[in-house]
């Protein structure tokens, strides 16, 4: 009988890990801002569309920002009011964790 519930104890425990796992994920500042500003031509996971493949995303947070302001493509410029330079940060980081 105890064996019963300790493997039911820790099934639990996994979906439970799992289930706050999966919310964390869901709420990366990075990845809801990327939602609104880039996936329309980069694609939800960075995988392009419209626009370039993003991943794996090896660039600078600078380099970024610098390719966002003032693009050397048919990318619209995004200006600060638009995006801010926390905001690039956080889309920078979003894309680092996707492989």
């Amino acid at each position: 009988m105890n064996a019963k519930r300790a493997v039911f104890g820790g099934l639990v425990l996994m979906m439970s890990v799992c289930t706050w796992t999966i919310g964390r994920a869901a709420e990366d500042p990075g990845q809801r801002v990327y939602a609104d500003k880039c996936s329309r031509c980069h694609g939800p996971e960075g995988q392009g569309a419209q626009g370039p493949t993003l991943v794996p995303f090896t660039w600078s947070y600078e380099k970024a920002l610098q390719q966002i302001r003032n693009p050397l493509c048919d990318m619209p410029a995004f200006r600060e009011k638009e995006l801010s330079d926390a905001q690039v940060a956080q889309i920078v980081t979003f894309l680092k964790t996707i492989k």
